[in-house]
């Protein structure tokens, strides 16, 4: 769950992906297209090429079906007008209010657990479990290995940080210790 500048103009681009997809019944297909649209412009370089002078329409589509291959005439030319407007660089953003609002549709949390060491599948679901509870939502939970933690867990969900790792405590300690030195 990467931090991710988002343009507001993206999620209207994500808004009309959406519903073109529901109009179409073909909510998968617009799903993969907008993570081929994320992938064919997470890097500036990428964006730059593709929106240079010497890029033709043709070599464009061409490489449009080969990072999404099967995609429809609809889809390609979403991209053609992104490229056509110059707007190819939301495509991370798009890609991540389309997750979003897909998310929110089906009552899906998405929640990072960071911690010092991998989690088993029984204190993964317990994880889950617990955050489904609170949250009355079904949780997507991406686990992410981070040694610096030394142990417990920080949870990001949506804008919530649950920071319950051992660096914290032992700092929050320390920090209670010196105050009462003063």
């Amino acid at each position: 769950m990467a931090t991710l500048a988002r343009d507001v103009a993206g999620r209207r681009y994500a808004l009309a992906m959406l519903q073109l997809a529901r109009e179409q019944g073909a909510m998968e297909r617009w799903l993969a297209a907008s993570e081929g649209l994320e992938a064919l412009t997470s890097e500036a370089s990428f964006v730059a090429t593709l929106q240079g002078d010497g890029m033709t329409d043709e070599r464009f589509a061409s490489i449009v079906r080969a990072v999404v291959p099967g995609i429809s005439g609809d889809e390609l030319n979403l991209f053609r007008l992104l490229r056509r407007k110059g707007r190819l660089a939301l495509g991370p953003s798009i890609a991540s209010y389309v997750r979003e609002l897909w998310d929110e549709e089906r009552g899906v949390q998405r929640a990072e657990v960071r911690t010092a060491v991998p989690l088993d599948d029984a204190s993964r679901a317990q994880v889950q479990e617990r955050l489904a509870r609170q949250t009355g939502k079904t949780i997507a939970l991406e686990v992410v290995v981070d040694p610096s933690l030394l142990g417990g867990a920080v949870i990001r969900l949506g804008d919530r940080l649950i920071d319950g790792s051992t660096r914290t405590r032992l700092r929050m300690l320390r920090e209670r210790l010196q105050q009462g030195r003063a």
